[in-house]
């Protein structure tokens, strides 16, 4: 029994390092087209290197652990290369769990969970740390075969799976409210009733209470027409209004159709607002915790770096697990955009 969990580790440990790898090196490919939000701190926050060492040393991860995932070399010099990469990687993840306590006692920032994804990356960093210094592959083992293959891309999709779920839960969750420009509420479905449903009205209560709490002097209301023929993002205005906030306090983004559409038009509206400065702003983007990370992800494909609020639930979300689910291939057809195209 030991020496199927060893074996089953091995491949769940070559699929993990395969898909940081393959991450990291995205993530660097952004930053050098010119990405203005690096996309390796979903992971990692590096930002304090000087950017030749921060993409020396993820580049050099990167590739020393595709290498040693992809090709199972039992070489020494490999092995003893991810092993140390990853070492400092997971002491740099330790930094990261102590700065996000420190962030949390400050009040800067509101975590759903006691537990930050840096100290799950710090363990997972540890586990392939032991894993590439203790383990000895047997000359079959060393052996290219189909199903060796096979296993280790299941493992590497597994954790492409799982990465985005965990952002969702994590990064989703947490709440980055503070003082700000503009919130950006997202639209959601509206009943035939010309009632928003729980989604939107989540929402809309979380961007109506930072108006009250005086954190931002301006909502963005952002939605399309629905299938019932109500338009979103007039409801949203409208329901804004009963809550007590002042007309003039809110603009009106009818054709919000999708994310993407509601971020081109928020970057429109502002500009056209503020003129020159509109990308100073501090700009607060409420959802859903499961919508957020895709929020982050669009807004930095155009240059602007948001604060994230999930949108407090009246009750829980039966469709959830549905949505998550839905969220992931999302996600990543949205990195691959961000970083490449």
């Amino acid at each position: 029994m030991r020496e199927v969990l060893g074996r089953s580790w091995i491949v769940v440990a070559r699929g993990l390092a395969l898909f940081l790898g393959l991450f990291t090196i995205v993530g660097i490919a952004g930053e050098l087209r010119g990405s203005a939000w690096d996309q390796n701190l979903w992971w990692i926050d590096l930002r304090d290197f000087p950017a030749a060492a921060r993409m020396g040393l993820l580049a050099a991860f990167a590739i020393a652990s595709a290498a040693w995932a992809v090709r199972l070399s039992g070489r020494l010099v490999i092995m003893r290369a991810v092993a140390a990469l990853t070492a400092v990687l997971c002491l740099l993840a330790c930094r990261d769990v102590v700065r996000f306590g420190d962030a949390v006692a400050a009040g800067g920032v509101h975590p759903a969970l006691p537990v930050p994804l840096s100290a799950f990356i710090a363990m997972l960093l540890g586990a392939l740390v032991v894993t590439t210094l203790r383990w000895k592959p047997s000359l079959r083992q060393r052996r290219p075969t189909f199903r060796g293959a096979g296993l280790l891309v299941a493992s590497a999709i597994g954790w492409a799976i799982a990465f985005p779920i965990a952002l969702m839960l994590f990064f989703g969750t947490t709440d980055y409210r503070r003082p700000a420009d503009v919130a950006v509420v997202f639209g959601a479905r509206v009943y035939a009733t010309g009632r928003p449903s729980p989604l939107l009205a989540d929402r809309i209560r979380t961007g109506v209470e930072l108006y009250r709490d005086g954190l931002v002097p301006l909502l963005i209301m952002s939605g399309g027409d629905g299938a019932d023929g109500f338009n979103e993002a007039v409801v949203m205005r409208d329901e804004a209004l009963k809550a007590g906030v002042d007309p003039s306090s809110v603009i009106v983004d009818r054709i919000g159709v999708s994310t993407e559409a509601t971020i081109a038009d928020t970057a429109r509206i502002l500009e056209d607002r503020f003129g020159s400065t509109a990308g100073h702003l501090r700009v607060i983007a409420v959802s859903q915790a499961y919508h957020l990370p895709r929020v982050q992800l669009a807004f930095a494909h155009v240059g602007w770096d948001v604060f994230t609020v999930p949108a407090a639930e009246a009750q829980p979300i039966r469709e959830l697990p549905l949505l998550m689910l839905r969220e992931v291939p999302a996600f990543w057809i949205y990195f691959v955009r961000v970083c490449l195209l």
